[in-house]
């Protein structure tokens, strides 16, 4: 829902955020919340309880890095960022997202401080890269731990919409030195007397749509019509995949020892590398100032 990709056999995931002093009431709401979302026939949430709960705003905003930043922590912060959407409480949604960017661009001082050569808010790619990588080693720990169960299915997510939240992050970042839209940000940040609320504001407008979307407007701008027509028409037909229920069943039983003859997961294997192939054209190839950044931000 939140990506704007929602299939029939979608799960929901959600959580209730608070941004206000304590309340009692606040475990009865999440009750009736959750009661109602099951009542409309939407499966639960996974079982790490990450989701399906309540998120306080303290930790989302302070505790960015250090060992109070649990896994948990980490994936409700990124994806409020960049795979969030809110029904309602609207106020409160948006002033969680705006104080944890003032984080990412105020702590960071390399932008305020540095040369202004290029300006690429660091802090907050870093932590976009912590959230992918721990996203990767999970994988593997919950293979482990659910003794293979629904392995085909999240390896195909972690193939295509995992790896497509971590791509648009990495884009946003990008963009704050590339998008002539954020000029104004970046004359802001090299003038003594200017400031960082400007490319704050530009950050939100840039999480303000979902990730696809984001990925669009960096390849209009970007790349080449071929890379294009890989990252589209295979993201394409994995929402066409996810959304048929023969397949989906197929993914969700499939032990790791038949993925080789497996139909459904080869055609799965088939477009992740056509998706990877356009990413790798979009940061690599195409356009020289983006492999650039990737280079020199991607990596060290």
């Amino acid at each position: 829902m939140a990506r704007d990709e929602m299939t029939s056999e979608s799960d929901l995931d959600w959580t209730l955020l608070l941004d206000k002093p304590v309340d009692p009431a606040d475990l009865p709401t999440t009750q009736r919340i959750a009661s109602k979302i099951y009542a409309a026939k939407f499966a639960e949430p996974g079982k790490t309880n990450i989701f399906g709960t309540m998120t306080f705003s303290h930790s989302l905003v302070h505790d960015i890095g250090g060992p109070d930043d649990t896994n948990a922590n980490t994936t409700r912060r990124i994806l409020l960022l960049l795979e969030s959407y809110a029904p309602a409480g609207r106020e409160a949604y948006d002033r969680v997202r705006r104080h944890i960017l003032h984080r990412y661009v105020e702590d960071d001082y390399g932008l305020s401080f540095g040369s202004g050569q290029k300006v690429v808010p660091r802090f907050l790619l870093n932590d976009l890269s912590r959230y992918w990588r721990s996203v990767t080693v999970d994988f593997v720990q919950k293979q482990r731990a659910d003794a293979g169960g629904k392995w085909a299915l999240r390896n195909a997510k972690l193939r295509m919409s995992r790896k497509l939240i971590f791509a648009a992050g990495l884009l946003v970042c990008f963009e704050c030195h590339l998008d002539p839209d954020a000029e104004s940000a970046r004359l802001d940040l090299r003038d003594p007397r200017g400031g960082t609320a400007r490319l704050i504001q530009y950050l939100e407008q840039r999480f303000s749509v979902p990730p696809l979307e984001i990925l669009a407007r960096s390849v209009r701008r970007h790349a080449r019509p071929e890379t294009a027509r890989l990252l589209f028409d295979n993201y394409d037909a994995f929402l066409s995949l996810m959304d048929n229920h023969e397949q989906r069943a197929v993914l969700k039983s499939l032990e790791p020892g038949q993925a080789r003859t497996s139909e459904v997961f080869v055609q799965v294997r088939e477009i992740s590398h056509g998706f990877q192939e356009g990413l790798t054209r979009l940061f690599f190839r195409d356009n020289p100032e983006i492999y650039s950044l990737t280079e020199f931000y991607g990596v060290f």
